[in-house]
């Protein structure tokens, strides 16, 4: 039961509290009264808190705040005024006798007015007498700046203007919304029902028993437009749509039922008749204040009803409590305890139970309350009810949301009723914000300039490490001309600096010398007592050394050279004995003083070519020396390799920093890599929850400095997984931050599974077109494709045809599928063409996803003998399908162009069994009409031509048919959203009976149908059969006749609207698009124009929108424009 208060015993007319802190009271004015004398004609006005907050088992009781009798019985209630305060609301009563009561609630409230009467002037704040009849409307303005402005309409058919001054005088100002002020406006009948305009406070509009609405514009004091909205039949109420100022639905007593209408597009025909509902007549509905997609009403028919206007269907219904049993009231015979309505047959039957007001509480979501012939006054919670239209109530929606999307986007809703613009915004959050500006600022300053000496030597200098600063100085040197100079230059050994330390101490020497402090003698006792001084050779040593040489054995002149310590003297001889001497001598010669002399086994192996050797004998802590020999006489082929080993030897004394600088030297960058990753690993950062995470900066600076190494190497280098993960997990961290492009430069070498997936996302993102390494070589689909098929198997779930068919249970369709298999042994080979065909739509399907999703022609104009001329194939971008499209007329199609064939005629049986046995794919669909697989066939004509079967059976599916502009968009209706391409929104009402039911499964699959152009050239319409030639002809020649009459902007503009909907009505009749019954009443409608029945052609429209909106809506608003202009003209 949606039944939560109730009051008994009172036939009233009610009004909610529009105030926040009374949001359970509401005020009862006294309708009729039971059970009292003939001569009581009073009535009373009482406030109410239903206390629907109380957490009962039951039904809370109800709680009089306050009344005060009345001398006459009400005729309307409205509670209005206040801005939120208690003192400043007020409560107004329409009296049968003409008179308007102004009431304060406050005073009611306190319970000082329980007992008083109506003038009474504690409560009472004025009373006016303007109306002849009873007060049957009344409404108070709901604009902040016209709270003030009470619209008033009586039996009499005038409607007046109440300008209420809440002061000491407590005056009110009376005046007529057509400015006489005098006798008033009359509407002709009784005024049923006032609104105010939800939009705009100057608007106002009113209803009347003749059938008309009259929409007011109080600025300019006259009737804005006039709605007839049915001939001699009361309209029973009206409302305006919450949200939408231009759009009102009236209620009629008789046939019409529930109407909506737009006054944007026109005020003489609505824009569609809710229909499903009611049987009969409708007295009174209201549309939600909270949710303008939902609205309730009552009618004759005993039924409330709760509508969803996007579907235009009724959802739910309202009970009625049910009428006491008669088994109960015949088992009293004496009458005792009987209710007075319990005699003559007792119990009130339905038409005593009908409701005659329905209405929404302004600030309990949800709640409706009714009234009813029977006396009872009731609450009702629909927000269960609600929800049965496959959504949730607007309600509930959040005031705001957000969702969170690849790339750091975020996207953020605003949706706050209370704001006047709601938004969405689209904003890309940054969670590391010195991430980001550091890579920018490297991508800006490095990736923009292709002089990477300057971005090191930069690097260097602003350094606050010293062992980054040697490594960027390093890196400079890389890529200098004269690298090894430069790099002697940075290890402090500069040859310049060198040659001027020389010349300066020979300078000194020379100054000695010329101040005569020469060294003493060799042979004198001051140089032997010298220490290392060379002792004079002997005499009998040098006539050994002269016989020798007069002999020419230099070798042992040299050997006498050595035994007498004269080294100086064996040398020169050694080099004029041949090259084996000098060698031996060179050998003799370093062994003998490298002790003395260390710098002689440097000359050493650079003599001998021994570097390797010097590398391996070298002091780690002295290996910038080593570097710089190895720099100065290092061959160019062999330099790296030693480099290499040099960093080897320093890895071994366990120096791995300055290791890294002699790989660098090597331009060895797995080696150089190694200290940097161990120090990026020591950066690792644990948080709170145990996790551990790669600190960003430090792994900006790892990737700056591989980056910046690589284009010292050659293009063809690549780098070892690890390298290569790091550089994935950089890619994706620069991702996360919103920096797609920059992210997609550095997965180049990560071949992952999940750098293919990055990789793919980048590129299908909106910053893809920017990639231009990804534009050139598009990445292939990260995933494979696997064909799922269809599932046999669904147990005791019931399957819904498409199309309308029957439903039936899976075990009844296995059966009828067996049966099916049963039929197609007989055709087995048609059955295997049937199976080829279909792997290659599958192997297309394939390929189609993995081309680039950039909007591209796949065959090019008469490439294909498939294709008309004129005709391409495109890939849609967003779902990767194939579609067609006509360079010529603007026409598109997701069906391969075909010829338009003639009309078929009637053929003989003995031709028609012919053209049976050709070779066809025939589907089953038709045949077995309860098989849930509906297999998509084509069927071969009489010219060889192939139709496909959606072509020959063009009638579409029809779910929510019947919708209206401004209700119905892709953002909140499915089917919409899947025809204005909104992928994403799910669709609860594809093959359901009603909005909400959606069927478990489905066979099949729905095709879209690809927009036609509007584009109206006479000479470029379609060839019509000759059975719809007619249509063609008549239909341009009253556009084109309506075109040459328009005069303005407007009725141009109309003109136009209705020259696009003929040319696409055209060509979607020629492409089968429309069926043959919507075309005969669209020849209707031609015929009705040709003989000036506007009235038919009219009626015949509205059908037509009410019924075909949803399919054929792109060419039936023009067509009502048509109709229009051809009435306004007498065409």
């Amino acid at each position: 039961m949606t039944k939560i208060a109730e009051l008994q015993d009172k036939g009233a007319v009610v009004a909610w509290s529009p105030l926040g802190e009374y949001a359970d009271v509401i005020a009862c004015g006294s309708k009729e009264k039971g059970g009292i004398g003939f001569d009581d004609y009073g009535g009373e006005l009482e406030l109410y808190d239903w206390n629907m907050t109380q957490n009962n088992e039951s039904l809370p009781e109800p709680t009089l705040l306050g009344s005060v009798k009345t001398a006459t019985r009400f005729g309307s209630l409205a509670w209005g005024g206040g801005g939120g305060d208690i003192s400043n609301s007020i409560l107004a009563g329409g009296m049968l006798d003409g008179t308007v009561n102004l009431w304060k609630p406050a005073a009611l409230l306190s319970g000082n007015s329980a007992s008083s009467s109506a003038d009474d002037n504690n409560a009472l704040l004025a009373s006016v007498q303007r109306h002849e009849g009873a007060v049957s409307a009344l409404k108070f303005n709901p604009h902040a700046d016209s709270l003030n402005l009470l619209a008033t309409g009586g039996s009499s058919g005038q409607v007046w203007m109440m300008d209420i001054a809440q002061n000491s005088t407590n005056a009110v100002n009376v005046y007529s919304p057509n400015g006489d002020d005098t006798t008033g406006c009359s509407m002709g009948g009784e005024v049923t029902q006032v609104a105010w305009n939800s939009q705009v406070s100057h608007i106002l509009a009113s209803s009347s028993a003749n059938g008309t609405v009259v929409v007011w514009d109080l600025r300019q004091k006259k009737p804005w437009c006039e709605l007839r909205v049915e001939s001699n039949c009361p309209v029973s109420d009206m409302s305006w749509n919450p949200t939408q100022g231009l759009h009102m639905m009236t209620a009629s007593e008789g046939s019409g039922g529930l109407k909506l209408w737009d006054l944007r597009a026109s005020t003489s025909m609505p824009l569609t008749t809710l229909e499903g509902g009611h049987a009969g007549g409708v007295l009174s509905m209201d549309w939600c204040p909270h949710d303008d997609t939902l609205l309730v009403s009552c009618g004759n028919d005993n039924r409330t009803l709760l509508w969803d206007l996007y579907s235009l269907q009724p959802i739910a219904e309202i009970p009625n409590d049910g009428a006491p049993s008669t088994s109960s009231t015949a088992t009293n015979h004496h009458g005792q305890n009987q209710q007075p309505n319990d005699f003559y047959g007792g119990g009130l039957g339905s038409s005593q139970q009908k409701r005659y007001d329905v209405s929404w509480s302004p600030i309990r979501r949800g709640v409706v309350s009714t009234c009813s012939f029977d006396r009872k006054v009731q609450a009702h919670s629909v927000i269960g009810l609600a929800t049965k239209c496959g959504r949730p109530p607007k309600w509930m929606s959040p005031a705001s949301g957000v969702s969170c999307g690849f790339g750091g986007t975020v996207v953020s809703i605003n949706n706050n009723p209370d704001s006047s613009q709601r938004y969405v915004t689209i904003d890309t959050v940054v969670e590391h914000p010195e991430l980001v500006s550091v890579s920018e600022k490297f991508e800006s300053e490095f990736g923009a300039s292709t002089n990477c000496i300057s971005y090191c030597h930069t690097m260097a200098t602003s350094a606050t490490d010293s062992y980054e600063s040697q490594v960027w100085s390093f890196m400079q040197i890389m890529f200098e001309t004269n690298a090894r100079e430069e790099l002697l230059s940075y290890l402090g050994f500069d040859p310049e600096k060198i040659h001027e330390a020389a010349m300066e101490f020979t300078e000194e020497k020379k100054e000695e010398e010329n101040n005569g402090s020469l060294p003493p003698p060799p042979g004198s006792d001051d140089a032997a007592s010298k220490d290392g001084a060379i002792p004079p050779m002997s005499k009998s040593a040098e006539n050994a050394v002269k016989d020798a040489l007069l002999v020419g054995n230099f070798e042992a002149a040299v050997e006498c050279c050595f035994r007498s310590g004269n080294l100086a003297d064996a040398l020169i001889l050694a080099s004029c004995g041949g090259a084996d001497l000098w060698q031996k001598t060179q050998a003799e010669y370093f062994a003998r003083e490298a002790k003395r002399r260390p710098f002689l086994s440097l000359v050493s192996a650079v003599i001998h070519n021994q570097l390797t050797d010097l590398v391996g004998m070298s002091d780690p802590a002295k290996w910038k020396e080593t570097l710089a020999v190895l720099s100065t006489y290092g061959k160019s082929e062999e330099f790296p390799t030693l480099c290499a080993a040099l960093g080897d030897r320093l890895e071994g004394a366990g120096d791995f920093a300055n290791a890294s600088l002699c790989y660098m030297c090597a331009l060895n960058l797995g080696q150089a890599v190694k200290y940097w990753k161990f120090t990026l690993q020591n950066s690792i950062e644990t948080s709170e929850g145990g996790t551990t995470s790669t600190d960003l900066l430090s792994l900006q600076d790892f990737i700056e400095k591989v980056t910046v190494f690589t284009q010292a190497l050659d293009s063809s280098h690549q780098l070892d997984d690890d390298v290569a993960n790091l550089f994935a997990d950089y890619s994706k961290a620069l991702a996360n931050q919103g920096l797609l492009v920059a992210a997609a430069k550095y997965l180049k070498e990560c071949d992952t599974q999940e750098c293919k997936e990055l990789r793919d996302r980048i590129y299908r993102s909106r910053m893809g077109r920017f990639c231009p390494d990804l534009i050139a070589s598009p990445p292939d689909f990260p995933y494979d494709f696997v064909n799922v098929g269809v599932a046999h198997d669904l147990q005791g779930i019931t399957v819904k045809q498409r199309g309308g068919g029957q439903q039936m249970p899976v075990q009844q369709q296995q059966q009828q599928q067996q049966q099916d298999q049963l039929a197609q042994t007989t055709t087995a080979s048609t059955a295997e063409t049937a199976n080829q065909v279909q792997q290659q739509e599958l192997v297309q399907q394939k390929e189609q996803v993995q081309q680039s999703p950039q909007l591209q022609p796949t065959q090019s104009q008469g490439s294909s003998p498939s294709l008309l001329p004129g005709w391409v194939a495109l890939q849609d971008p967003s779902s990767g399908q194939t579609y067609y499209a006509n360079q010529s007329t603007g026409e598109s199609s997701w069906d391969p162009p075909v010829a338009v064939a003639p009309a078929p005629t009637a053929q003989p049986a003995a031709t028609a069994n012919s053209h049976a046995a050709q070779p066809a794919i025939v589907a089953s669909s038709s045949a077995q009409p309860n098989s849930n697989i509906q297999t998509q066939s084509s069927f071969g004509t009489a010219n060889g031509n192939v139709v496909s079967s959606s072509q020959r059976n063009s009638t579409s599916q029809k779910v929510a048919s019947k919708y209206g502009d401004g209700f119905v968009t892709s953002a909140s209706n499915p089917q919409l959203a899947e025809q204005y391409g909104n992928v994403g929104t799910s669709n609860p009402y594809t093959n359901a009976n009603r909005p909400g039911t959606a069927a478990a499964a489905v066979g099949g699959t729905t095709s879209k149908r690809a927009p036609v152009s509007g584009t109206y050239d006479p000479n470029a319409m379609p060839a019509l059969s000759e059975e719809y030639k007619y249509l063609q002809d008549g239909l341009m020649a009253i556009v084109e006749q309506l075109a040459a009459s328009a005069v303005g902007s407007m009725e141009k503009k109309q003109a136009a609207e209705s020259q696009k909907a003929v040319a696409v009505f055209i060509k979607t009749l020629a492409r089968g698009g429309v069926d043959g019954d919507i075309a005969n009443k669209v020849g209707l409608v031609l015929s009705a124009l040709q003989c000036r029945d506007y009235g038919s052609a009219s009626s015949i429209v509205t059908g037509l929108v009410s019924n075909e909106w949803k399919d054929h809506k792109d060419w039936l608003k023009g067509l009502k424009f048509c109709v229009q202009m051809a009435s306004k003209k007498q065409l």
